[in-house]
């Protein structure tokens, strides 16, 4: 029959649970199940459209339902369903098989059935990829965070955590990896029973994959393998033993602090071609996308620093997030957040702590800032009321703004009432689920403070306080001294803040330590010392909101700025002064003639990156069309010489990624040409393929003339998949209409492309130099957000966003993005991702209005 209204016992559910899995159902379900085992059986068959599999599933209720039990399956076939021995036809509608009350019991209950799910190359839980080198196939699952129940029946919520068996029949030539390690019996490869995990953490992958162990294993430790095609084994094999020292020393640092041992039995890396995420942290199983960890072009140190965060993170995730979990995805910072700062400070007992914390705040605040400064803000504890919901909750709330809190909250309580809360957190919750008052209570406990205000105002509310300091000097000394905050999107909250003051002058600078939580506060510490050349109001990063430059400072701190020997210190200077230009308080074109004369004496490479990022925008987004021919000449001449004479590789390197990318003059592109040619070479950088790759996708994009027949000549030339990307990619950038028309047809057919060569042409579609092409494409871009929300993964819509929205610099594209956003049907969700990418179109207009 059709299936009617049910409800679960006392706790009733007086209608259908309808798509996706809501909030009130998940509570429902937990407090009916428990003790949950999931027993699957499945073939994998090459080149299959569907993977068969047999489902034991067992579980204990509470109390026997009064209308059907909803289990989660979307998009598959069942047949032969059995509960408690009993043949049964359940309906399925909207994702979910109803299983008949009548046929449940008090105790445990076991459901017996065969299930078909979907394999393929894109937008599916089960993903297929053919090697071209050599045709092989690689499937893997990738479940997070409810996608799970598009690859077998289960109860698809975080806090329903189960144990999983697993046994496969695969072909011959394949392996199989899993959470658990896998024993061959009988021709299929059975897997031994997990410890309690939720279903998104429950992964296979299979394919014939090359094994490399632990390069220095020692004795008693956790076994660690790495898994890689087999057309990719001898890089591998170059690269693994340095992602096998950061994983097995970060293991023993972080079981020491975390006083718990690794949570699981094995830890396994699996390389994955055209990954759609850094990495996902399945328990005992983590997958890498594959060229993050074998690098395409040749690395530098940064190369090497983000791929050591990426391995930390998701090795920190196997106890923030699969030891303990979050009960429900508005907790996604509780994982995430703390498996990214956990990532920094492991790094940290690693390597020079200063650098590790420069590159903290370099690659992680300014993009936390930029976000909470928009209209598309939310709080790092965001309602998710489905789950079908939960991939709006990705992005730097919680990737970049809570791992920011947690920095500030060891500053403020801390090192060692943080390490033990933490490890109260862990004990209290392992192998089980918790909230992030759980873990705000913990700290309150190790600290023997009452930490909730403080954290009901920094998880609760959104946005974050625009610090400013007023000073004034009489006779060479300070007169008066205050510093102000005001929220960020003018709704009226407050913060508690803890800061240091740098007063700043060209030959000493004094620090001084200020907490307030109010509007304002005097600084009566500072008053009778000698009058600074400039005052910033966050030395050592130890706080989070923007902390903007007075005019005075402005000016005081370029002329300061080379004196400045504290690497952290000049990067949060060179920071404030680029918040001056995004608040149209200091001009874009001054900053890149500023920045241009200082950078061939600039000594730190995360800050020669970030300044020379920044440049590119200014020149690119901000200038006018005048401006930008004067400061783009002496931008790309210093590019040119600093990539051949830079006195390290690292530094070249960095030069000759921003020259490919910046290169606009008929001298720039015929460097390129030379480059690629091999009449022209960069000392001691010698070009890979995914370099050659990049300068092509500059040619096309700039039209130049040469662009047509390299395009044709490279694709020749590299027939891997990541040169099959490369070349969709470069071929987006095209300058025709025609060639726009095609590629947006193609991004809006779902399947028609694999998601990451989407991903990786966006840039090109979207080109700064293009918009005459492309603006047409941005209400039609907007239209099939809710689609692309549907279809695609987690954060592949602000990757859309960001390409068709904060790329555009006119107020013709501000005007159809406010249209768009007057539509009463639109989802809340995508309506605060337009409104966060939107902030960047404003503020381009605004400050070209303001420099012109």
């Amino acid at each position: 029959m059709k299936f009617a209204v049910f409800l679960l016992s006392a706790i009733a559910m007086a209608a259908p649970p309808g798509p996706g899995v809501s909030q009130s159902l998940a509570q429902q379900r937990a407090g009916l199940l428990s003790d949950i085992r999931y027993g699957l059986s499945i073939e994998l068959k090459p080149l299959a459209e569907w993977l068969h599999g047999r489902e034991k599933l067992a579980f204990d209720l509470r109390r026997i339902p009064t209308d059907p039990l909803p289990l989660d399956f979307r998009d598959g076939r069942i047949a032969n369903v059995v509960v408690n021995g009993n043949p049964v036809a359940p309906d399925q509608s909207d994702g979910h098989i109803l299983l008949p009350a009548s046929a449940l019991k008090t105790g445990v209950n076991r459901v017996d059935l065969e299930f078909d799910s979907a394999i393929a190359a894109s937008n599916r839980a089960i993903t297929r990829t053919i090697d071209p080198v050599d045709s092989s196939e690689y499937v893997y699952t990738l479940f997070v965070p409810m996608d799970a129940s598009m690859a077998f029946p289960c109860f698809d919520q975080p806090d329903l955590k189960a144990r999983f068996t697993l046994d496969a029949a695969v072909p011959s030539t394949w392996k199989i990896v899993s959470n658990t390690a896998g024993q061959e019996e009988n021709g299929r490869v059975r897997f031994g029973e997990t410890r309690p995990i939720s279903t998104y953490l429950f992964a296979f992958a299979a394919g014939p994959f090359e094994q490399i162990a632990d390069p220095a294993p020692t004795e008693g430790s956790v076994p660690l393998r790495l898994f890689v095609r087999k057309s990719m084994l001898a890089r591998a094999k170059q690269e693994w033993p340095e992602v096998a020292r950061y994983t097995r020393e970060g293991m023993a640092h972080l079981s020491a602090f975390f006083e718990q041992p690794f949570p699981f039995p094995k830890y396994d890396q699996v390389l994955i071609p055209g990954f759609p995420y850094g990495g996902m942290e399945h328990a005992g199983a983590t997958f890498l996308r594959e060229d993050g960890v074998l690098f395409r072009a040749a690395p530098n140190i940064s190369d090497h620093q983000r791929r050591s965060v990426t391995v930390l993170h998701e090795l920190a995730h196997q106890w923030f997030g699969d030891l303990v979990t979050m009960r429900w995805f508005d907790d996604l910072w509780l994982k995430e957040g703390f498996a990214q700062y956990m990532a920094f400070h492991t790094l940290a007992e690693m390597e020079p702590p200063a650098e590790v914390w420069k590159r903290f705040y370099e690659s992680i605040k300014p993009i936390a800032y930029n976000i909470d400064s928009t209209q598309g803000t939310a709080p790092i504890y965001q309602q998710v009321r489905n789950l079908a919901d939960a991939k709006s909750a990705y992005g730097p709330i919680v990737y970049q703004k809570a791992p920011s809190l947690l920095r500030v909250l060891n500053y403020r309580i801390g090192e060692e009432p943080f390490r033990n809360g933490v490890r109260l957190f862990l004990r209290q919750h392992a192998y089980s689920n918790a909230t992030w008052q759980d873990l705000i209570d913990a700290f309150s406990a190790a600290s023997k403070q009452n930490l909730r205000p403080w954290a009901n105002a920094w998880v609760t509310q959104r946005g974050m306080p625009v610090v400013t300091v007023k000073w004034t000097c009489g006779a060479g000394q300070i007169a008066s001294l205050e510093v102000a905050q005001r929220d960020s999107l003018n709704e009226g909250h407050l913060w508690p803040i803890s800061t240091q003051l740098l007063l700043g002058t060209g030959l000493s600078s004094r620090l001084v330590d200020v907490a307030f939580d109010k509007a304002s506060a005097h600084v009566p510490a500072a008053v009778g010392t000698s009058c600074p050349d400039y005052i910033f109001a966050n030395a050592g990063d130890h706080a989070y909101g923007r902390f903007l430059l007075d005019e005075r400072s402005i000016s005081g701190a370029q002329g300061s700025l080379s004196a400045v020997a504290d690497p952290l210190q000049r990067a949060l200077i060179w920071g404030a002064l680029w918040d001056s230009v995004r608040e149209a308080e200091f001009s874009p074109a001054i900053y890149v003639e500023f920045a241009v004369g200082r950078l061939p004496g600039e000594a730190d490479l995360d800050i020669t990156q970030s300044i020379l990022t920044r440049c590119r925008t200014a020149i690119t987004n901000y200038l006018s069309d005048t401006q930008r021919g004067a400061e783009t000449a002496k931008f790309e001449t210093l590019l040119m010489d600093r990539m051949k004479n830079a006195p390290s590789q690292d530094f070249r390197i960095a030069y000759f990624r921003a020259f490919t990318a910046s290169a606009t003059t008929g001298e720039s592109l015929s460097e390129l040409k030379n480059l690629l040619a091999g009449h022209s070479s960069i000392p001691a950088v010698p070009l890979q393929q995914r370099d050659r790759w990049n300068m092509i996708s500059t040619l096309a994009r700039q039209n130049d003339d040469s662009a047509p027949a390299l395009l044709s000549e490279e694709t020749g030339r590299d027939e891997t998949e990541d040169g099959r990307r490369s070349a969709y990619a470069a071929r987006a950038g095209v300058h025709t209409a025609e060639n726009k028309r095609r590629y947006f047809e193609d991004y809006l057919k779902d399947g028609a492309e694999p998601e990451d060569y989407v991903t990786a042409s966006l840039a090109n579609f979207n080109a700064w130099n293009q918009s005459n092409l492309t603006m047409m494409y941005l209400k039609p871009a907007l239209d099939a957000l809710p689609a692309i929300k549907t279809q695609r993964k987690i954060f592949f819509v602000n990757g859309w966003l960001n390409s068709f929205v904060a790329t555009q610099t006119s107020g013709e594209a501000q005007a159809i993005v406010e249209r768009f956003l007057a539509r009463g049907d639109l989802d809340p969700d995508l309506r605060l991702k337009v409104l966060e990418v939107k902030d960047d179109l404003d503020r381009t207009v605004r400050i070209r209005a303001r420099w012109r």
